[in-house]
């Protein structure tokens, strides 16, 4: 149901109650106009009846109704052209009119539209999410920052003095490329397991032994 149906039911009822009596007098008449002709019909037989039996007179009055049933007719068929016309007329009213509402719901549907993504708008979110990021990425600098200067540590000598050794121990030459050999050694995982293990065993291993030396 469209929204003036629904503020103005009474008057939607009424125009349709209109529309419906208009037909129906449309179907009436036509019935009236046929009748009409099968009459005019009937005089005009009656006429040709007349003059054959020499009944001049009569034969006029036949045709004076033939004229009188061609003008009612005539004139039904005007007055039906003209409800006809007018119930276009509504039909096209009607067309128009949701159309027209149509159009508004469109005009009101971009217009919320258009304010929801107005150059303003997108480019004052784009902004806002460009200083978000910036902010976020501020952030993970932060967090993800240079130990070295983070902790107060300074690693030059330690470093210097490692390359010293790795060059006492390659003879003065540094390797081109890593070999196979020079893989890191993993932090964690199964070897750091591993080792936890096998120092708790050495562990346990010592004291027992330290423990035979006491008692002996």
């Amino acid at each position: 149901m469209g929204i003036k149906k629904k503020l103005f039911p009474r008057k939607a009822k009424e125009k349709d109650s209109l529309v419906a009596k208009a037909k129906s007098h449309i179907h009436r008449m036509e019935l009236a106009s046929r009748n009409f002709q099968k009459r005019a019909e009937i005089s005009r037989q009656n006429a040709k009846i007349a003059l054959k039996r020499g009944e001049k007179e009569r034969a006029k009055a036949y045709l004076i109704q033939y004229k009188n049933y061609q003008k009612k007719i005539d004139r039904m068929n005007n007055i039906r052209t003209k409800i006809e016309n007018s119930l276009h007329a509504i039909e096209e009213g009607q067309m128009i009119s949701q159309t027209g509402d149509l159009f508004g719901g469109i005009r009101d549907t971009l217009k919320e539209i258009t304010i929801k993504a107005s150059p303003e708008r997108v480019a004052e979110i784009a902004e806002d999410s460009e200083q978000y990021i910036a902010e976020i990425e501020e952030s993970a600098e932060i967090l993800g920052g240079d130990l070295e200067v983070d902790l107060g540590i300074s690693v030059d000598d330690e470093l210097n003095e490692l390359e010293t050794e790795i060059l006492l121990d390659q003879s003065g030459e540094m390797p081109s490329a890593p070999s196979e050999e020079l893989k890191y050694i993993p932090e964690y995982g199964t070897e750091l397991e591993d080792t936890e293990m096998d120092t708790k065993e050495k562990l346990q291993s010592e004291i027992e032994k330290l423990r035979k030396e006491l008692e002996g």
